[in-house]
């Protein structure tokens, strides 16, 4: 019983590692971006931008309803260009979507919340 417990615990710590990794991924994004931006205007989907973010190696173990909020989070405050570029693959890393860096502090605290 404890190997399996001691099995379970290192699964939860990396889960839960992963899920800070993409929360600071979205507070601390790259710098610039426009003004918040919505999904409609930006022909970036909820459901691509999900399936994109769960390619991302830190993502593995993410819960999906966090993954959902933070997805959420993206559509709201990221410049809608590269929001699209990312999604297409043009970015590499949700790192580089603009719009999203800690200077924008409603992006960043909505970031958190998906946390809680």
């Amino acid at each position: 019983m404890k190997g399996f417990v001691m099995r379970f615990s290192s699964v939860i710590r990396t889960s839960a590692a992963g899920f800070v990794v993409m929360v600071m991924a979205l507070g601390l994004a790259a710098c610039g971006g426009s003004e918040k931006g919505d999904s409609a205007a930006s022909g970036v989907d909820k459901a691509s931008l999900v399936e994109k973010m769960k390619t991302e190696p830190d993502v593995k173990g993410v819960p999906d309803a966090a993954i959902s909020c933070m997805a959420d989070v993206a559509l709201k405050y990221a410049d809608k260009k590269s929001l699209q570029d990312y999604v297409d693959g043009s970015l590499k890393s949700m790192d580089d979507i603009k719009g999203l860096g800690k200077e924008n502090k409603d992006a960043e605290q909505a970031g958190w919340k998906c946390a809680e």
